[in-house]
Order: structure tokens, then C-alpha cells, then sequence
């Protein structure tokens, strides 16, 4: 019998599910879209992966330390699913053709590992996207989508127990190419959780009317598959606990749920949400939502069956998996962007090494969701461009920016010494990389502390898991061997006496004053978090909506602050789309936080703003006014002047941006450096 893990024993225990063995409680979740394994261009507004890159992301999942690794969103059906024009079709009869060997290698890879490989089916039923290829979605009930557009046909008997068949043919797919059983979607919305919904389902035959009758879809899909696969291969379910959506299946009905579909399944994975409301929903968590967010109502999932229940949804520390795992709650836990910003998150925890494990921060910049949720948006959105990950910037994620793998890259000629001006993210996250690199760094500093812009975080909650990746990136940073210099504010007769190879100018920028009328009067944001919010009184009205604004306005209702954002374009988070921006602008609008659109700032004083809004003069009263408009490049050029060697400007001295551009420019620099 193995011995207990010495730092986290009930996660690194392993487990019996169905007739297989996970060698511990961890599961790489599935993310992003199966079909971009195979196929590489240009769609949308974002960059598709090659096969290597996709496979390189999986690949560190399962080297990583997972128990097992899902493959995300395959179709069973691709006329019903197929939801982009992109999207290939995939042969599921054949064996011999491309697709297939690049699945069998995957699935070999991550054995290869001891990690269990589990592939994911998906039918997205009435919300298949309208890719104008004639072929109208199929659902529950015939009816007419709100977008005018979209007709959705009924699903005959025979075509839902064609579809059964296409699960099974899928399934055997699968198991042909080495894995080892199926994720079956049954919720955010997706096909199962439409036929179950009474909002969507409005059928007469017997998949509708009562509860028993809805569920019936699912129900005997998994009969069906369970009796074609027998025994050996693994069958897990994904529901939602409770969609949190109006009219939505609640926490009682995912337990009767999960009651019936128990006989035919191995394992049950908790999440919540809808689709049709990603952010609102917590379909995907973000700072303005706890971590852990589905922990409760997986524990009385669990209460009421016998198979092995997962939970998935904001956790990002060992030590809430633990908890849960030791207190009987769950018996696995799920992570899908936790992996994207540290794939080798369990063998940290495992070793010991937890404090170096870099946590996510639920900011989707990797997976940013839809447009925006927003009731009062007038402007046309697209789809928010995927990124890589703000905090791993050497991360293979599928729509990264690198042009070549990371691995890929020159490697130095020689140990260079590197001089980096800023102790910023950007500046720490450069300093790492260079001293993995081999090179010799000073890293300096004006202030007396590293972090930069991003220690505002230490004064609000919201802000934890950056301020986490901060503290992480200063521990490194002191213990790596670079040189760090504090209260020194580098000169150009300093470069001159350092005499580096290299430099890295990560000076930050200052902030934005614009040349507004008593604009002296305002506190600036950055200074009401240095002085712990002292000074705003019982209200106040910030100057600017964007993303800066928003956030810092949410801090001050949070701390029971009246507060009245003045934006002069026609709404709040202009620059921003997606789940994050959904989730602020929620958290204003349901904590009376007030914001007035289209008004233009002419007049400040010290408890008063004048606006011009839509040709009208408004007068707002507070007893404090923050000027939160933004932040401007800081200008380095006499610094650049002293350089004679090659020199890298970095993230916000080249432009205020966030902090995944500092961080994957700052690592991009250091890797330049050879």
C-alpha cells in the first residue's frame, strides 16, 4: 500500500471509479473545442492551433500531474452540432484516417503519464450557432429563436434514438483509439439539459410533461450507451446543480436527476450554469464569484447517490480541494483554467511545492466568453479575441500568440548580463525567465517594494488571486539569484556603469490627467488605495467607466461608499467584452452603484462634478471625486538614448494595457536575449 501524501493525502489519494483506477482526485476538465486538435487557420478574430500545439496542451496537463485528462466538446452528430463553419467533420467509422491516429497518439500520450484519457460529447441541440449552411437546429420543440433569425425543429422518436446510436458509435470511436471512457455533457444547457428544462422542452409524447418524463432523454442515452460499451468503459456525466437562470433547474431537480441517471454512469461532474448566460449563471467563476463556487451542491449530489462525484468551478488552491475531499464533500475535484495557468499544479501540491503554484485568476482573458450579457448594450460586439494565459506566459494554450512553441526558441549563446528597470510584474516575470535562461540580472527598483502598479491588490478583496500572483512573483524573484536593487531609480550614467549585455525597460506608466477644469481637485485611484479608501466619506463620483473605473467603484461599494460613475461614451467598459466585464458591471447594478453614460466631464471641484450630457449641463454632488480616467505610458526615451546594447520596452511604458501583457512581454524579452 502506498503511503499517504505528506502534504495533501486525501487529493493524492488515488480512487476506484467504475472499473478503472485514478491514481488521484484531480481531473483536468475538458477546455476549448475538441475539433481544434486537427485543424489550423484563421476564424472569427482568433488564431486556431496547429495538431502539435493542442497536443503539447494536453500533454502538460497529463505531465502535470492530473489523475485524468478530457478532451473537450466532440460532437457526436456534427449536422445537428456543428455550431462554426470551421468546424471539420469527423469520421467516426473510420480507423485509418488522420484524425483517428492523431486521437490514438493523444490518448497514448497521456497514458504514458498515468493519467486516465477521457473524451468529452457535446450536443448543443436549439443553440447551435446559425453558420448560414441551410440546416436549422434541432431541440425539444419547434419554435422561432429570439435573435428573428433562427428556426429550431422539433426532434422526432426516431431521430433521438438515432442520436443514442451516434453517442455509441462515438463512444466506440473513442475506446478504438486507446480511451478510456466518455464525458457525457448534461448541462449548462446543452441538448440533455434542454430535453429536461420545461422552459425549452414543451413536448406531449413521453420525453415531456412531468419530471420523469423529461429526463427521459438522458436517461435512456445513457441505458444505451452504458448497454453498447459494457462494464470496462468509463461513463461520467456532467450536470449543472442549479442552472441560475430565471425559470432554470434548480438544486432538487439535479439531485433527482443525478438519482435516475445513476444506474448507467460511474461518475457525476458538478458544475452550474447556462450557456445562454456564462458569467451570470457562474457557468465560468470570475473574481466577482466565490471560489469553490459548486462545492455545497456537489455535497448534496453526493448525499444522495453512490458513484463518485467531481466538482468543478473556481478552485484554484490545493488547500479548498483538500477540505473538500477530507470533509467528505466530494471525492474529486475538476480544473479547466487552473491547468491553462499552471498545468503542473499537482505535482507542485504533491511535492510540496504549493506556494509556487500559479493560481488563476478567473479573469478570462484565456476564455473570455460571450459579447457581453448586459441588457442596456447598444453597440455592435464581436466575440472577444481568446489569449493566452495572463499569468503563463510560456503556457501552449490553443489561440496562444506564440508563433512557435516555446521550445522551440534560441537558445543563449552565452550568459548575458540583463539589466531590468521596474520591479513590476512585467519586470519580475522577465527577471525569472532570463535567470532560467542562464543569464546574470539586476532588477531594479525605485520604490522600496517589487509589484509595482498591481500592490493596489493588497487593499481589496476582489483583487486576491492577483495580489497572490504578485506576492508569487516577488518569493520567486528573491530566491531566484537575480540581483534586485530597491529605492534606486536607474539613470542613464548608471547603465553606463552597470554595462549590461541587455535591457529591459519596464518602467510602468503614471497616471492619466487630462486638462479638465479643477481636475487637481480629485483623488487619483491609485492614491485611495494606498491611503486604505481614507478620504472618499460616505460618497463619491469617479471620473471614468472604463475597466480602471468600473473596478475601483465596486471596491468603494463594497466598502459601503456611494458611488457614481461619469463616463462620457454611451456605456461603462467601452475597451472591455465577455464574462469579466458582465460580472463588474453586474456587481454595480446589484449594489446600487449609479453611473451616468454619454456625460462629458468639463468642471471638477472637491465634492462636485459639472458634465455635459447630451447637450444638457448636470451637476452631481459627492463628498469626494476620483479621477480614475486610465493611466499613461511613462517615457523612457532618455533611458533608451543611454542604451548602446539591445534594449526591449515592456508592457506599460509601451502602452497601459493588463497584466498579461506585461507578464508575456516581459518573458518574450528574456527569451530574446541569447
Amino acid at each position: 500500500m502506498s503511503e499517504k501524501n505528506p502534504y495533501f493525502p486525501h487529493l493524492f489519494s488515488p480512487i476506484q471509479v467504475g472499473s478503472k483506477t485514478i491514481k488521484n482526485r484531480i481531473e483536468a476538465a475538458p477546455a476549448m473545442f475538441a475539433f481544434m486538435h486537427y485543424i489550423d487557420g484563421t476564424a472569427f478574430n482568433y488564431h486556431l492551433p496547429t495538431p502539435p500545439r493542442a497536443y503539447k496542451m494536453l500533454e502538460l496537463k497529463a505531465a502535470g500531474g492530473a489523475g485524468s485528462v478530457a478532451l473537450g466538446e466532440l460532437s457526436p452528430n456534427h449536422e445537428y452540432d456543428k455550431r462554426f463553419p470551421f468546424e471539420p467533420y469527423i469520421d467516426y467509422t473510420s480507423r485509418t484516417d488522420e484524425v483517428f491516429e492523431i486521437t490514438k497518439k493523444t490518448a497514448e500520450m497521456i497514458k504514458s503519464y498515468g493519467a486516465l484519457p477521457i473524451g468529452e460529447l457535446l450536443s448543443c441541440g436549439e443553440i447551435k450557432t446559425n453558420i448560414g449552411d441551410g440546416i436549422n437546429p434541432k431541440g425539444p420543440s419547434e419554435k422561432d429563436l429570439p435573435d428573428g433569425i433562427t428556426h429550431v425543429d422539433a426532434f422526432t422518436k426516431e431521430e433521438i434514438l438515432d442520436l443514442y446510436q451516434d453517442y455509441v458509435t462515438a463512444c466506440k470511436w473513442f475506446r478504438d483509439a486507446g480511451w478510456e471512457g466518455v464525458m457525457i455533457h448534461c448541462g449548462h444547457g446543452w441538448l440533455p439539459a434542454q430535453f429536461l428544462s420545461p422552459a425549452f422542452n414543451k413536448r406531449t409524447d413521453e420525453y415531456g410533461g412531468s419530471f420523469e418524463n423529461r429526463a427521459r432523454f438522458t436517461v435512456d442515452l445513457l441505458k444505451t450507451v452504458r448497454e453498447a460499451m459494457g462494464d470496462d468503459f468509463l461513463i461520467e456525466i456532467r450536470v449543472s446543480s442549479d442552472e441560475h437562470i430565471p425559470n432554470g433547474m434548480v438544486l432538487e431537480d439535479a439531485v433527482k436527476y443525478c438519482k435516475l441517471c445513476e444506474p448507467y454512469i460511474d461518475m457525476i461532474h458538478v458544475s452550474c450554469g447556462h450557456y445562454l448566460s456564462s458569467s451570470r449563471s457562474w457557468e465560468f467563476t470570475t473574481a466577482y464569484a466565490p471560489h469553490g463556487a459548486n462545492i455545497e451542491n456537489a455535497a448534496v449530489i453526493k448525499q444522495n447517490v453512490h458513484v463518485p462525484v467531481t466538482v468543478v468551478g473556481g478552485i484554484n488552491s490545493p488547500e479548498m480541494a483538500e477540505e473538500a475531499i477530507a470533509a467528505g464533500k466530494v471525492d474529486m475535484v475538476s480544473m479547466g483554467r487552473q491547468f491553462f495557468a499552471d498545468p503542473a499544479f499537482p505535482n507542485k501540491a504533491a511535492s510540496g511545492h504549493a506556494d509556487e503554484i500559479r493560481r488563476c485568476l478567473r479573469c478570462g482573458r484565456c476564455y473570455p466568453g460571450p459579447a457581453g450579457e448586459h441588457e442596456t448594450e447598444k453597440w455592435t460586439v464581436k466575440f472577444p479575441p481568446l489569449d493566452s494565459c495572463t499569468i503563463n506566459p510560456d503556457g501552449v494554450w490553443p489561440a496562444s500568440f506564440h508563433e512557435v512553441l516555446p521550445e522551440d526558441m534560441p537558445k543563449p549563446q552565452g550568459s548575458r548580463k540583463v539589466l531590468i528597470v521596474g520591479g513590476g510584474c512585467g519586470g519580475m516575470q522577465a527577471a525569472l525567465t532570463a535567470v532560467e535562461r542562464g543569464h546574470q540580472v539586476i532588477l531594479c527598483e525605485k520604490s522600496d517594494a517589487l509589484g509595482g502598479l498591481i500592490n493596489f491588490t493588497d487593499h481589496t478583496d476582489h483583487k486576491i488571486d492577483i495580489r497572490n500572483f504578485k506576492d508569487l512573483l516577488v518569493r520567486d524573484v528573491n530566491k531566484s539569484g537575480a540581483e534586485v536593487r530597491l529605492n534606486c531609480e536607474v539613470t542613464p550614467e548608471m547603465i553606463k556603469e552597470i554595462a549590461p549585455d541587455a535591457v529591459i525597460l519596464a518602467v510602468g506608466s503614471d497616471d492619466l490627467i487630462l486638462p479638465i477644469k479643477g481636475i487637481e481637485n480629485a483623488i487619483t485611484a491609485m492614491d485611495v488605495y494606498r491611503n486604505d479608501f481614507a478620504g472618499l466619506g460616505k460618497s463619491t463620483i469617479v471620473l471614468g467607466g472604463g475597466l480602471v473605473g468600473c473596478e475601483a467603484a465596486a471596491d468603494y461599494i463594497d466598502h459601503g461608499i456611494e458611488t457614481t460613475i461619469v463616463e462620457m461614451k454611451e456605456c461603462l467598459m467601452p475597451e472591455t467584452t465577455g464574462l469579466y466585464r458582465t460580472a463588474v458591471h453586474d456587481f454595480i447594478d446589484h449594489h446600487n452603484g449609479k453611473y451616468e453614460v454619454n456625460a462629458k466631464v468639463v468642471e471638477v471641484g472637491k465634492d462636485y462634478v459639472i458634465a455635459e450630457q447630451n447637450g444638457n449641463m448636470i451637476t452631481l454632488k459627492a463628498d469626494s471625486v476620483v479621477n480614475a480616467m486610465g493611466r499613461r505610458a511613462h517615457n523612457a526615451d532618455d533611458l533608451k538614448a543611454a542604451v548602446d546594447v539591445p534594449v526591449w520596452t515592456i508592457g506599460d511604458c509601451v502602452r497601459a494595457r493588463q497584466i498579461g501583457d506585461s507578464v508575456r512581454e516581459g518573458w518574450l524579452a528574456a527569451m530574446e536575449i541569447i
